[in-house]
């Protein structure tokens, strides 16, 4: 009995790594999205700007397995700062399509931009 419970622990312990090493990974993953779109968006007007980058990132992130909504991504736009907060969390324990235990992961950089047009 004392091997079975043991087991149960260790396995426990190496999902519980699993779990962690996913959300970092997906944390990188929106990480270089973000980086790239603001990078490509950055000459566009500045009205323009914040729509574009939001809707590359939500085209971006199920290629990555991440999946986010609408309602995850916050772009905004004040004179030359761009500031990106995306919060979403991983589920790590999911009991009938619904999650249990979940990750959460938040994303929240400020870039300096252009000014536009």
């Amino acid at each position: 009995m004392k091997t079975v419970f043991w087991l149960l622990v260790a396995v426990g312990v190496v999902y519980a790594f699993y779990a962690g090493a996913v959300a970092v990974w997906q944390y990188y993953e929106i990480k270089a999205i973000v980086e790239e779109s603001v990078a490509e968006r950055a000459r566009m007007d500045r009205f323009e700007r914040p729509g574009r980058v939001r809707d590359d990132i939500l085209r971006r992130a199920p290629d990555t397995g991440v999946t986010l909504d609408a309602r995850d991504v916050f772009v905004t736009q004040e004179d030359r700062t761009l500031r990106v907060l995306i919060r979403w969390s991983y589920p790590v324990i999911i009991y009938k399509g619904e999650a249990l235990l979940a990750i959460p992961i938040a994303y929240d950089k400020s870039f300096t931009v252009s000014s536009g047009r």
